[in-house]
């Protein structure tokens, strides 16, 4: 047995974390440091030392995990969050709903979501939502009630922000005084979450922290986690989490490309994809397009810089437009949309935007027409497949079982062939993530077998 192995079982059994691989490294030097401090090296004594001494155990937990976090860290989530799930659990419950960040290490996530929530709602969000962050770790909760940050927290928030809720504190920055005292910070440990003393909450956010634990004890911690729940509440894990967390305690849903878990023996709360509540903007006429692509002119220009720059600038268009789509500024994407396709009826990457622009706005026969479009031209366009499916399997359209399947069974076939195809996308990048179209599809072509008693 090898000499760490008593501290990794104790480490396991009192946190759940999987010191296995790199982080091995980083037990080697806390055992060395709690060596150092108690001038014991008999790792029985030292064990026994740690199970007494709440206060070591504090010091020694605190050098075996990275926590490696930031400001604004997926900020695709958290707007969705602000904009999109909690507008609608306002509705739908009433005021003040309640967030937990699980494993919050220094506070920068639950200092982004209040960020987002003030920028969204302004000082009303403070009535509005409570804010809690918890983690295991003393140290970084004593850094996160503080407040104090430094140059690497801050890589992925826009200026603006920063400059707007952080004021210098010596040669680091300070979050604002009154934004600091809304968020609340506890001690938590995932493994012995009690909801009797903690929650129910509305969202809970673990987020990239289960890396540090294996299958089994991940299984464990969303047992308890499901406890401290409020019904129809939701649990959002790191986007390269999502899929390794998807083990059968909560249900997985995707809505406008962020993925969550809730309650499987609950109905959803907030169907796939679903459209803000507070944009009802109606979408702009759509162009008409012919029923075949356009043939190229038989005598090409003999200087092709003449077509250089408005080809150019009709890219710069469509990453605006997917940039407005990613905003859910629904009525000005489908406005430059449909000017960009009556240059270019057959752009593949314009198709797929507009498709995405009317599924959200609820045209949802618009939207299977221009994901069909897309697929005529470019047979390989996966996302076009995976999103036509998706409105059979959602209700959004009469479902039709067979274009159903056919539509899952050729993003997996597509995918098969390779495993970051681009879709025939020249532009913009998949609106999802090859892996996680690859994973829904087998998933639902599968539930769809077992539903109809094949294989």
């Amino acid at each position: 047995m090898s000499s760490l192995t008593p501290f990794k079982d104790l480490v396991h059994r009192r946190c759940g974390l999987h010191l296995e691989g790199l982080a091995e490294a980083r037990l080697v030097k806390a055992v060395e440091a709690l060596q150092t401090d108690t001038d014991i090296n008999d790792t029985s004594k030292l064990i026994a030392q740690l199970e007494q001494n709440e206060a070591m155990f504090d010091r020694f937990i605190s050098q075996l995990t990275v926590n490696e976090t930031y400001f604004y860290r997926e900020p695709e989530a958290l707007h969705w969050l602000a904009d999109t799930y909690l507008p609608r659990r306002l509705a739908e419950k009433g005021k003040p709903l309640a967030i937990f960040s699980a494993g919050c290490s220094s506070g920068e996530e639950p200092y982004s979501v209040a960020i987002a929530l003030l920028e969204r709602y302004g000082e009303r969000a403070k009535q509005l939502f409570h804010i809690t962050g918890g983690d295991v770790d003393q140290q970084v909760l004593s850094k996160a009630q503080k407040g104090i940050y430094s140059g690497m927290s801050f890589r992925a928030l826009n200026p603006a922000l920063k400059h707007r809720y952080f004021r210098p504190e010596g040669r680091r920055l300070k979050i604002d005084d009154a934004l600091r005292q809304w968020v609340t910070f506890c001690s938590f440990n995932v493994l012995q979450a009690n909801a009797d003393k903690l929650g129910p909450f509305d969202v809970i956010l673990f987020r990239n922290v289960s890396i540090y634990f294996d299958e089994a004890t991940r299984r464990d911690i969303q047992r308890h986690l499901k406890q401290l729940l409020e019904p129809h509440g939701i649990l959002m894990c790191g986007v390269t989490e999502t899929l390794g967390n998807d083990l059968g305690i909560l249900e997985l849903h995707q809505a406008q490309g962020v993925f969550f878990f809730q309650d499987s023996t609950l109905p959803s709360a907030l169907p796939a994809n679903d459209e803000p509540p507070y944009r009802d903007d109606p979408l702009p006429a759509l162009a008409v397009l012919s029923e075949t692509p356009p043939q190229p002119p038989e005598n090409e220009p003999e200087n092709e810089s003449e077509h250089k720059q408005p080809m150019t600038s009709f890219n710069a268009a469509l990453q605006q437009a997917h940039h407005l789509l990613n905003q859910n500024a629904f009525s000005e994407a489908a406005a430059l949309l449909s000017d960009l396709l009556v240059q270019q009826p057959w752009s593949v990457d314009a198709l797929l935007l507009a498709g995405l622009v009317a599924r959200w706005q609820q045209n949802f026969a618009d939207a299977y027409d221009y994901f069909k479009r897309a697929i005529y031209v470019a047979p390989e366009c996966w996302p076009a497949h995976f999103f036509q499916a998706e409105l059979f399997r959602l209700g959004e359209l009469n479902d039709a079982p067979g274009q159903r399947k056919r539509g899952y069974a050729a993003v997996i076939r597509l995918l098969d062939a390779s495993k970051q195809a681009d879709g025939g996308l020249s532009v913009i990048a998949p609106p999802i993530p090859p892996g996680d179209a690859y994973f829904l599809a087998t998933r639902y072509l599968g539930a769809q077998a077992t539903t109809q008693g094949v294989g």
